[in-house]
């Protein structure tokens, strides 16, 4: 009991200097006021949770040099609500894919609250591609632990499994972002359809680029017309099966990675 309540004071001291660190001191930590937050949703106390709230905001205010910060004031004030919507344009004004996965998590959640779970599952994996790049393996566990609590799984390549380069080497979300780019849409159109950044949008495309061995949007499109007619390319097997063929540049396109099934 005495190791229980030290952890808890510990933990409250934590807090506390982190508080006084950000919004004592000024100092723009998106990160710092958005776990703060947290915390206090995670005590259930409400009336900190708007204090917290009100306090970023403010810090964003008076550090306007710190973009992340602005979206940490509407992430923070889409926990308070438990506003789904919110937290996904909080998720779409942060730079970085980390803090992007965290607002997609909470905005996942939010909607799994509300009893959607089509939304819930769409930004759950989307947040999941983020963390995978990062490689945190409790992020990846914990939503998958979000995603079953929702009646779903992932379906996923391992780290050991993906290949470095090739199309088999994409990740969920530059599959998604090359299918876009291919469509003609801009870095900008790309980026509203998922929920991320122009500037994060632009990074994996720098990424798809080196895996794939190419330079331009016009050899993207043409990559991924030859994947899309090698998908709808068919040949019958002995057993009577059907499986997909090669695409014309000698590679079948895998079966799309984190897809979300019910069960």
């Amino acid at each position: 009991m005495r190791c229980e309540l030290d952890v808890h004071s510990y933990i409250h001291d934590l807090e506390r200097h982190l508080q006084l660190t950000l919004f004592g001191d000024g100092i723009a930590d998106p990160e710092g006021a958005v776990l703060l937050v947290r915390g206090a949703l995670a005590d259930g106390d409400r009336a900190r949770v708007a204090e917290l709230a009100k306090q970023t905001r403010r810090l964003a205010t008076i550090t306007p040099g710190q973009p992340d910060m602005a979206a940490a004031a509407d992430h923070a004030r889409g926990l308070m609500d438990q506003d789904p919507a919110a937290l996904q344009r909080a998720a779409q004004r942060y730079a970085t894919a980390l803090a992007q996965a965290g607002a997609l998590e909470d905005a996942g959640n939010a909607w799994a609250a509300q009893g959607d779970q089509n939304q819930a599952r769409t930004l759950l994996v989307q947040a999941y591609s983020l963390y995978e790049e990062a490689g945190d393996d409790n992020d990846l566990a914990r939503i998958r632990s979000g995603l079953r609590a929702i009646g779903s799984r992932l379906r996923h390549w391992t780290a050991a499994d993906r290949p470095a380069v090739g199309w088999n080497s994409l990740t969920d979300t530059e599959r998604r972002i090359a299918d876009l780019v291919a469509q003609g849409l801009s870095n900008r159109q790309v980026a509203s359809r998922i929920f991320l950044s122009t500037h994060t949008v632009a990074f994996h495309l720098r990424h798809i680029f080196w895996k794939l061995g190419i330079t331009s949007r016009v050899q993207l499109a043409r990559m991924t017309a030859e994947q899309d007619a090698g998908d709808t390319t068919v040949s019958s097997t002995g057993d009577g099966r059907r499986e997909p063929t090669a695409s014309p540049a000698g590679r079948a396109r895998p079966a799309r990675q984190l897809r979300p099934a019910p069960g």
